[in-house]
This record gives C-alpha cells, sequence and structure tokens, in this order.
C-alpha cells in the first residue's frame, strides 16, 4: 500500500511537469498575498458582534476580538461561542477597561485573569494577546501582564462624529502586508458595520488576505516578545545596501536630510537599533510648522522586533500624499521616540541595489534557503491549495523555464548534500 501511495504521489508530480510554465503568468500566480489582521474591541454583545461576524462570513474572513470581562454574560456568550467557531481567536482587553499602567500587581492580574477564565470557559482555550485599554502602558503593566500587547492602526471609530467613509479611509490608508487594523465592535456601533462593508470587497481586490493576530505572527516569521506594543509584523525586506551612517544627536533624534531622501525617491530604507522603554518602537516625524495647517504627523517603522526597526521609503511617500505636501514643504523630519524615551544606534542610510541576487531555491524569497523552500515548491508541485512561489525562478535549477520533480531533486541535493 505505501509503494502504491507513493507512486501515486509521483505520477502527480509528473504529470503537473509536463506543461511548460509561463513566466509572465507564473510572476503573478506566485505573488504572495498581503495579510491584514482586523481585531475588534470592547464586545462581546448579541448585536454589533454578530453584524461584524456576518460581514466577516461573507468574505470567509479571519479576526481576532478583544473582549472586556464585563461584557460577558449568559446572552453575549453565545456570540464569543459563534466567533470562536468561526475560527476567530479571542483575546483579553481586562474586566473593567480602566486606565491600567498605574494599578497595583495584584489588580492588572485579577482584571486579566477573570478575562482569561471566562474565555476559557467559553471557548476551551486562554486568550493569547492582550490590549490594554486606551492603548495605556506602563513598564509595571508588561511587568504584571504576561501576554503580547497589541495596539493597531487607530481608525478612530470610538469616536461618533467619525463618519463611516472615514472610518473606511483610516483602514485603507493605513493597510498594508503585516498591519492590524484596530476596530471596535461595542454595542450600537453601526457605522464601523457600515465601513467594513465598503472597506472589506476593496481589501480582497487590493490582494489582502484577513487573518488573525496567531497566524499574522506564524506566517510572517515572527515570534511575539514582551514589552513590544505591536500595530504591524512586517518581513525584514531584502535587497538594500549601506550608502552612509547616520548619528543621533544628545536626545536620540536622527535629523533626516529631507532633500537627500527626495533624490533617493522610492529606493531608500532607514535602518537602525533602538530600545524603548515604552514598547512603542521609533517612529519618522514629519514635521511643518510654518504656515497652516501645522503638522506634525508620524510615520510607522515598516518592521521592528524589539531590537531593530526599519523604515521603508514607500510609506513616507505615501503619508506625504496623504498630508498633501512634499519632501520640500517640510521644516523638519527626524527618527524619534513616540513615546517615552528611545536610544537608537547603527543607524543607517540604505538604498536598493540595483539588481539582487537570486539566491538558488528561496522560493519563498525570505533571503535564505532551507527546508522550507523545499516544502514549498513540493506543495506546489503537488498543487497542494493555497500554495504559491513568491520566486519561482530560485528553483528553476535545470534552468529550463519550468518547474517540474527534477529541480526539486536538485533542491533537495543542494541542501542536504
Amino acid at each position: 500500500m505505501k509503494n502504491k501511495i507513493i507512486s501515486a504521489l509521483m505520477a502527480a508530480v509528473f504529470l503537473l511537469s509536463c506543461t511548460p510554465l509561463d513566466s509572465s503568468s507564473v510572476s503573478a500566480e506566485g505573488k504572495q498575498p498581503k495579510l491584514i489582521a482586523l481585531t475588534f474591541d470592547d464586545g462581546p454583545n448579541t448585536t454589533t458582534t454578530n453584524d461584524v461576524l456576518d460581514i466577516l462570513e461573507e468574505y470567509n474572513a479571519k479576526a481576532s476580538f478583544f473582549l472586556i470581562g464585563d461584557n460577558i454574560n449568559e446572552e453575549s456568550a453565545s456570540s464569543v461561542k459563534r466567533a470562536h467557531d468561526m475560527g476567530m481567536e479571542i483575546d483579553n482587553h481586562s474586566k473593567t477597561h480602566s486606565n491600567m499602567s498605574k494599578m497595583q500587581a495584584e489588580e492588572v492580574k485579577a482584571e486579566i485573569t477573570y478575562v482569561d477564565e471566562k474565555v476559557k470557559e467559553i471557548t476551551g482555550e486562554y486568550p493569547k494577546f492582550f490590549r490594554p485599554p486606551f492603548i495605556d502602558v506602563s513598564q509595571s503593566l508588561y511587568d504584571a501582564v504576561d501576554l503580547p500587547f497589541i495596539c493597531g492602526i487607530d481608525c478612530q471609530d470610538y469616536m461618533p462624529n467619525v463618519t463611516a467613509q472615514e472610518r473606511v479611509d483610516y483602514i485603507l490608508n493605513g493597510a498594508k502586508d503585516g498591519v492590524i487594523v484596530l476596530l471596535h465592535d461595542a454595542a450600537g456601533n453601526q457605522a464601523t458595520v457600515d465601513a467594513l462593508k465598503i472597506a472589506m470587497p476593496e481589501l480582497v481586490e487590493q490582494g489582502y488576505e484577513f487573518v488573525t493576530l496567531t497566524e499574522l505572527f506564524e506566517r510572517q516569521g515572527e515570534t511575539p516578545k514582551h514589552n513590544i506594543l505591536y500595530s504591524n509584523v512586517g518581513k525584514y525586506p531584502n535587497g538594500y545596501k549601506e550608502i552612509q551612517e547616520l548619528s543621533s544627536d544628545s536626545t536620540d533624534r536622527i535629523v533626516l536630510d529631507a532633500a537627500l531622501l527626495n533624490s533617493l525617491g522610492n529606493s531608500y530604507a532607514i535602518e537602525m537599533d533602538y530600545s524603548s522603554s515604552s514598547g512603542y518602537p521609533p517612529v519618522i516625524a514629519l514635521q511643518k510648522w510654518s504656515g497652516t495647517p501645522q503638522i506634525w504627523h508620524t510615520v510607522q517603522p515598516f518592521y521592528f522586533n524589539g531590537d531593530k526597526a526599519l523604515f521603508v521609503a514607500e510609506d513616507v511617500v505615501t503619508a506625504l500624499e496623504q498630508l498633501k505636501i512634499g519632501y520640500s514643504d517640510l521644516d523638519g523630519i527626524a527618527v524619534t521616540a513616540y513615546s517615552g524615551e528611545v536610544e537608537l544606534s547603527n543607524v543607517k542610510l540604505l538604498t536598493k541595489a540595483e539588481t539582487a541576487d537570486v539566491i538558488k531555491g528561496d522560493v519563498n524569497a525570505d533571503g535564505s534557503f532551507n527546508i522550507a523552500d523545499v516544502v514549498l515548491l513540493q506543495n506546489w508541485l503537488l498543487a497542494v491549495p493555497n500554495t504559491k512561489l513568491n520566486n519561482w525562478k530560485a528553483a528553476d535549477l535545470c534552468k529550463d523555464d519550468r518547474l517540474d520533480v527534477f529541480d526539486l531533486v536538485l533542491m533537495k541535493r543542494l541542501l542536504f548534500v
């Protein structure tokens, strides 16, 4: 029986390899989906929570719900159970939704434990993430809560005067691969329900896949750490080279040359090591204090992990376009702390290499060749659903513009011999 199964699998591989691979179509097909994590605070309830779940169900989308313990009762528990059964993640937003940064450790732990146990009772699982009420954090709070802290892009949907369309704009303007979106399913928050009806199809059209926080971290190759407040989980980009070291001033602020950045277009990145007292990564502050309106706008790093952060030009350019200004309009642009204190070191200005070397076998384009690439190609050849190659040319070891079992054999030999 075992030999028959192996034979069948090999026959399937050879069958798939009979058709030459068209490089243009595979390049499009091989493009990895962009991941986005929708998260919802202040439930559960039997009204808005279910309205949100209806929309998520329509798009076969996954999301994460941060519950307030005092909102969990016999009726609302049914919404929590429904969300969990749909594959949603259920997380912790404290019992009373109070400012917790100055609470005693025992009070904090009581708030967290209450929600943990309620969620376990309903779903059979404990929450994996925590969002502090009002995004109010402190070192004592980090020390007291043994869960990763989640923030997200602020869509201001907790403010009744923010329209559904404005909420849509916040979502779409902030969307990028790995971003976490902070929304609210509080009872009666109909404008957010209306915003989702508009934003969801647009995000699908743009190639986004909706995932839970756990899946976001796993698929981006990151392990959530403590003492970090996550608003996005990006993959570290490759293909850059250093062109200049940057030095900080006495306040650990890096003043940037707007004219130089403008001349580099979308090709630059800024990389640094950092440590933060607040858990917030450093930000790039766009400042305009002459004329009106005055502007102080922050750009989050494309990637950060508590030790290293990297900003990319595209995010800065997008922010300038949204503000309807250019580099020449700025009175200042600097890398600085968003909140609390930040220490910066090894700050470098990078630019994209003109020709990035293709690493043999690196079909997932993560900058290295390992067993994950072999498994990915094998699954692609076996037509496993949702398997996509990010860089098919890296697997074409036979150099015949097609992928087949012979390339797989050479990949295995390259890795294991």
